[in-house]
């Protein structure tokens, strides 16, 4: 497990405020009204939930648990991501800020469309707001998600964004690398589910219009992460998933998420270790993104 830095608490203590015994209890931040059946045939859309969240947030431990209990009742079609202040890569805590989370926990749904801050004392308020969030009407949009895990955690992403509209379309893809079990553990000591180690995509894009019922048309994103070069060199091919999720550019709201789990890569070669140039690079791209475009590798 890695050690949390007091220096972390305190920033998101300035950014990210815990919320208090005065504010724990407030159930909704939008008004859901309770729907009188959960239909998972009715969604029009595979719902993206991001739940804002720290490993020393009392609070935390219940919204947690929920959540999880509700992805494993299958009975909702959704994914859900754990973006953790204390954990993953700084572009964990940078789509905290976008979402201007300003308590924990905060549960996101769709984005922007609707979400939820406080202790729940039961499941039923998530629930509303995915069952409310699969019934928008949105952009008819799929995504498929491929991966490969090689060496040293290194992943090989693949997403393929199909655009099904008889008009063109702008959107947003963020992709989310989870752990199904996480490394890291809540206030309660239990391990988080589907924690962020990384966003290693996160790039606008237009798509042309379909020129057929029959025939989509697509965009396809690449990425090569490198898992070793920001200390994930131990993840697992079993417990190891990536999310993705395509936003509106106009609304910021989603309108279609998938995950895909790896397949393991050809060990038909040696690659004890990346290539320095290629690591330095995935650093520079980080600080220096100006510079980072001069060093040009496969």
């Amino acid at each position: 497990m890695k050690k949390i830095l007091i220096s972390s608490i305190v920033v998101l203590m300035l950014i990210i405020p815990v919320a208090g015994a005065s504010n724990i209890l407030s159930t909704n931040n939008a008004k859901i009204e309770s729907p009188s059946v959960f239909a998972q045939e009715d969604f029009t859309h595979t719902v993206i939930v991001e739940s804002g969240t720290q490993t020393t947030c009392p609070y935390c431990v219940t919204a947690a648990s929920q959540l999880y209990s509700i992805h494993n009742a299958g009975d909702l079609d959704f994914h859900y991501v754990a973006l953790l202040w204390d954990g993953g890569h700084s572009r964990v805590r940078d789509r905290l800020k976008e979402l201007d989370i300003y308590s924990i926990p905060d549960v996101y749904f769709d984005g922007v469309f609707t979400h939820i801050s406080g202790a729940q004392t039961d499941e039923l308020p998530y629930r509303n707001a995915i069952t409310q969030a699969g019934a928008r009407e949105v952009a008819d949009i799929d995504l498929d998600v491929d991966v490969v895990l090689k060496t040293a955690g290194t992943l090989k992403i693949t997403v393929t964004v199909y655009n099904n509209e008889p008009e063109d379309y702008s959107g947003r893809l963020i992709t989310y690398i989870v752990e199904k079990e996480s490394r890291w553990n809540d206030n309660g000591g239990n391990p988080y589910h589907y924690a962020v180690l990384d966003i290693p995509i996160d790039d606008p894009l237009v798509i042309s219009r379909s020129q057929a019922k029959s025939t989509a048309s697509t965009h396809t994103f690449t990425k090569t992460w490198y898992g070793a070069v920001y200390g994930f060199s131990d993840i697992t091919q079993d417990n190891i998933e990536v999310v993705a999720a395509m936003f509106d550019a106009d609304t910021g709201l989603a309108v279609e998420s998938a995950s895909g789990a790896p397949t393991s890569g050809s060990t038909n070669h040696q690659t004890p270790s990346l290539p320095v140039i290629k690591i330095i690079t995935e650093k520079l791209m980080d600080r220096f993104p100006l510079l980072a475009r001069l060093l040009i590798f496969n």
